[in-house]
Parts: structure tokens; sequence; C-alpha cells
């Protein structure tokens, strides 16, 4: 196997822990359900995601995705965790855990499931 295709398995893994984790820290603070992609999306995203600021990606819109679909999830990621461009690393949500991050950028290239 490449060192690509073991790095994007490493942070499946890692990511479906984050996940995990993040959802069993939810539970324990008293919050009834874990947060679903579209409530970190908009705590922490939408405010330069949903209008497209500074060229940001627009959920549901696909011309702005396909070019960075290219790349994969893996890669985006990436780049949801270390900033990119204008956007700070974690959307400037330092709070933010990977598998918080994980559930927003699913929420941005999914939508609902």
């Amino acid at each position: 196997m490449n060192q690509t295709v073991v790095l994007a398995m490493a942070l499946t893994l890692s990511l479906c822990w984050e996940v995990h984790a993040a959802d069993a820290k939810n539970l324990a603070m008293g919050a009834s359900q874990p947060l679903k992609g579209r409530e970190v999306y908009m705590q922490s995203c939408a405010m330069c995601h949903s209008p497209g600021i500074g060229g940001a990606p627009r959920p549901g819109v696909s011309e702005d995705w396909a070019e960075r679909a290219k790349k994969g999830p893996a890669e985006l990621m990436v780049s949801v965790l270390r900033g990119k461009g204008a956007m700070p690393p974690k959307g400037g949500n330092a709070s933010l855990s990977r598998g918080e991050a994980y559930l927003a950028l699913d929420f941005m290239l999914n939508g609902d499931k």
C-alpha cells in the first residue's frame, strides 16, 4: 500500500473514534443528543461558508466543491484542521474536536442524511 492510502485509512479510523468520543462527551455534558453536522456547521462554519465569503465553498453548491472534491475527503479534512487561505484552523473554533470538524465537513459535502 502506498503512503497516501495508509494515511487516508489512519485518518478515517481516527475520525471515527473522534466522532464517537464527541458523541460521548456531549451526552455526558447533559446533551440529549450528540451534535449533528448541521449543528456544528451552524455554530462554527456558516458565518463564512453560507455566503461564500472569500471564496469559501457553500454547502449544496456543487460547483463550489468540484475542484476541491477531487482531492478527496482526507485532504479536505486536513484543510479544515490546519486552515486554508483565509480560513483559520477549525474555522476559528479551537475547541472543535476532529470528530465535530468531520461532521461539519460531511454536512457541507453531503447535507443532512
